[in-house]
Order: C-alpha cells, then structure tokens, then sequence
C-alpha cells in the first residue's frame, strides 16, 4: 500500500505542481507526516523532490522532472526497441511509438 500511496503522490506532483502536504494528505487519505515520509523516500530514492516551509510553501518536484529518463538506459530502450519491431500486434506499435518518444528525450546515460 505505501508503495502505491508514494507512486501517487509523485504522479499527482508531476501532474499538479507544486501542492501541500495537507493537499496530498487528503488526496491519499493519510496523514501530512506520512506524506512527509513518502517524499523523504522519494528523495533517496533520487527524485528531485522539494519541500518549501511557509504560507507559500509546498512540495514539488524542480526541473520538470518526469519518468521518462529514470527507468532505463539508452542501450536497455535500444533492446526494447528491437524486440518491438519484431512483434506484430497493435499493443506493439503502441509501445514502439512510446519507446521512440523515449529515446529521443532520453539523454545518453
């Protein structure tokens, strides 16, 4: 359950912007320290995750960050890009057209 709760509130920033921990709180039906927690996990876990105190303080993620260049290397979308176009089913073309996209947003890593 807290692995779904903290993919949430990454997916909910990455959508929303910047939000307070009382906003997530609510939104996941937990408390503002757990939310604390989930992003102190998300942080060490390598997610340029902020917290800013205050009346105009939140919790959002800097450099636009997105998912699209965390999971995989270069040579790993490359393998999967091949193995694509070797499948013909309409899922395939669906998932070699996401894998391009990757590719050409994903710096060399």
């Amino acid at each position: 359950m807290q692995l779904y709760i903290m993919m949430g509130v990454l997916l909910t920033l990455m959508q929303n912007g910047k939000m307070t921990a009382q906003q997530l709180a609510e939104k996941f039906e937990v408390s503002t320290r757990s939310i604390y927690r989930y992003v102190d996990s998300l942080s060490v876990n390598g997610v340029p995750i902020v917290t800013d105190s205050g009346r105009k303080g939140g919790i959002y993620l800097i450099n636009n960050f997105n998912l699209d260049n965390m999971f995989f290397t270069t040579n790993e979308l490359m393998q999967i890009k091949d193995f694509l176009a070797k499948t013909d089913t309409p899922e395939s073309v669906s998932l070699l057209e996401k894998v391009n996209y990757l590719l050409t947003t994903t710096p060399n890593v």
